[in-house]
């Protein structure tokens, strides 16, 4: 897969963008309590302030070094086989904490009693952009869902995201088309996780698509072949 300096520019934009709200929450909490209105009242609601934020900014963190970096999830850590089942886990457990305290519910399956096999990081990173895209087209909040099927042909990941006013946005639906990258068609910030997902999907031999289902889902769904051997 290559990837050009300017996505790893845009990645890291966007990074920083996501971060700026919490950490600058830390900020704000540390001057209130520089202030020194001798309130105790005060201080502990600045101090609820900071460690509510930073504990966002660190869930943010967690999750992004594994959707966007060279990270990996699994009780080896190993990039050779990403942890197998665990791998899985770890990741809707990465997913859990960057929706806490929003809007966006997450329905993650029971992994242990499908039995998987070894997951490849990159599918992992896969299933997390998809996430990402999914809460973002929720403004109102709704719930996502995620199903994974072991077929003949390899491993196949769905996503459902629904709720009141839920629409996936027209950047995110372009980062994901064929001409993603041209002149005619920008990655920005605000979508490069979207192409990056694509990009993760073409790497393993597959190609993340999107549908609307009934009553206006959106659906995701990508089929990833024989991802044991990647």
């Amino acid at each position: 897969m290559q990837i050009d300096l300017k996505i790893a520019q845009l990645l890291s934009s966007r990074i920083c963008h996501d971060l700026v709200g919490p950490i600058g929450a830390v900020n704000t909490g540390l001057e209130l309590m520089e202030e020194d209105s001798g309130d105790l009242t005060d201080d502990d609601a600045a101090l609820g302030l900071m460690a509510r934020s930073a504990n966002e900014a660190s869930r943010r963190l967690a999750f992004y070094r594994i959707a966007f970096g060279l990270g990996t999830v699994g009780a080896s850590g190993g990039a050779s086989d990403g942890g197998g089942k665990s791998a899985l886990d770890e990741a809707g457990a990465l997913a859990q904490g960057l929706l806490e305290n929003g809007k966006v519910m997450l329905e993650w399956p029971d992994i242990a009693a499908e039995g998987f096999g070894p997951v490849p990081p990159n599918a992992v990173k896969i299933v997390l952009n998809m996430i990402l895209m999914a809460s973002e087209s929720l403004a109102r909040g709704g719930t996502v869902g995620l199903n994974f099927a072991q077929l003949d042909e390899g491993l196949g990941v769905g996503l459902t995201a629904s709720g009141e006013g839920g629409a996936f946005r027209e950047d995110l639906l372009a980062a994901l088309a064929e001409n993603a990258g041209t002149e005619d068609n920008e990655i920005t910030a605000r979508n490069v996780h979207a192409y990056l997902a694509q990009c993760l999907a073409h790497d393993l031999g597959g190609r993340l698509e999107y549908s609307l289902g009934r009553d206006g889902e959106i659906q995701l769904a990508v089929l990833l072949p024989n991802v044991a051997d990647c």
